[in-house]
């Protein structure tokens, strides 16, 4: 999927049905055992105040398996801090992108302003961080 799909909202899934499967969506799948997930959640928080540990590397593995145990904005929160901590394109960047279109859109059929608001800044931040990090690396 494209930069412009993720920041319109347009998910690989509304191809049409006769399309073939070109690509799976980068959603990640739910956890087979809740359990495991939290278990997890528990020992990469614990790994966050080691000193040494790549803060970045475990706040993106945080963020997916907050997405997998159902908690959006725990992943929103642990994306962002990945990206604070080493902005870059990839899966932290990625996944916010398609979280803030989805938080927008839920916001939209809520008929929420004040949400859509607040999600399109994040998406008009996560755009400058982009400029940022091209300017930086090129």
């Amino acid at each position: 999927m494209g930069f412009f799909d993720r920041l319109l909202g347009k998910r690989p899934d509304a191809e049409p049905a006769d399309a073939p499967a070109t690509s799976t969506p980068s959603t990640p799948e739910p956890a087979a055992d809740p359990e495991a997930v939290a278990r997890r959640i528990t020992e990469v928080e614990q790994s966050l105040t080691a000193d040494g540990a790549d803060h970045a590397a475990l706040h993106e593995e945080l963020g997916g398996l907050r997405e997998q145990s159902g908690d959006p904005l725990g992943a929103i929160t642990a994306y962002e801090a990945s990206l604070e901590e080493r902005p870059r394109y990839g899966e932290s960047y990625n996944r916010l992108m398609d979280l803030y279109n989805t938080q927008r859109s839920q916001a939209a059929e809520a008929g929420d302003s004040a949400a859509i608001n607040r999600w399109m800044s994040k998406i008009d931040e996560l755009l400058a961080t982009s400029k940022r990090i091209m300017r930086e690396n090129y």
